[in-house]
């Protein structure tokens, strides 16, 4: 399976329909990426490249896409359907499944940040949220196939600050963070650095850095040797035993 991190450009893959008459997407197994496990979102049917059902470009021939957020063609630079505006096309590329940067600014789901030292700009984790279930979905033709839901969710740092990614749309910057020893748990949740510990791009409060663990990533469950958390929450023991169950 390609690494979601730094993903190599692909062209888009032909599909014989007409997408007039298409009634799904999902559930159809032409559109259905064996390598990812998930439902493509863009494709050809020769004359256009679509996001989905929306037509994108007629640029076929020199299309390519990077993950289902990001894509170019030979003249434009694209955020699922839509053209970016001020992009330098040249260097522009996806760095994970959150975030996609140019030599003067970085683009999420929620468009356009500068960060501080775009010179510096390097992502974190993969950019994907820790997914409790893998979707079993049956398609069209009744067969049964695994399907990963890749939701957006990351940081990313440069010189000077953190960013953090959350599918909302807007850039959390972590103002207590150190970037020169900030870590991602690449779940989509937990980090550190070598002063705080972070959940969702909050600090844990009263957390102690040298006994502080992870007890179940999936139920956003940690601790310390006098504290329980449950996301970015202190708790009583009791309660924390209860989520634990």
């Amino acid at each position: 399976m390609e690494s979601i991190r730094n993903p190599l450009p692909k062209p888009p893959k032909y599909v014989d329909v007409d997408y007039m008459t298409l009634p799904d997407i999902d559930s159809n197994p032409l559109f259905y990426d064996e390598d990812a496990q998930e439902i493509l979102l863009y494709w050809t049917d020769g004359e256009k490249v679509f996001w989905g059902f929306s037509p994108v470009s007629r640029d076929v021939e020199h299309f390519v896409w990077f993950n289902r957020l990001f894509a170019k063609d030979s003249k434009h630079c694209f955020l699922q359907g839509k053209k970016l505006r001020n992009v330098d096309h040249a260097s522009f590329t996806a760095l994970n499944n959150c975030y996609a940067r140019d030599c003067k600014s970085v683009w999420t789901t929620g468009g356009r940040f500068e960060p501080e030292d775009i010179r510096s700009f390097v992502v974190c984790d993969d950019g994907v949220k820790l997914m409790k279930i893998k979707e079993i979905r049956t398609m069209s033709d009744g067969t049964q196939r695994p399907i990963r839901l890749r939701i957006p969710y990351g940081y990313a740092k440069d010189s000077r600050a953190v960013y953090y990614e959350n599918f909302a749309g807007k850039i959390k910057i972590l103002k207590k963070s150190d970037p020169a020893t900030f870590v991602s748990n690449n779940d989509g949740y937990f980090a550190w650095d070598a002063n705080s510990i972070f959940w969702g791009g909050y600090l844990l409060p009263k957390a102690d850095l040298q006994s502080w663990r992870i007890v179940n990533a999936e139920k956003d469950l940690s601790r310390d040797d006098k504290h329980f958390y449950i996301l970015n929450k202190l708790v009583t023991e009791e309660e924390w035993n209860q989520k634990l169950l």
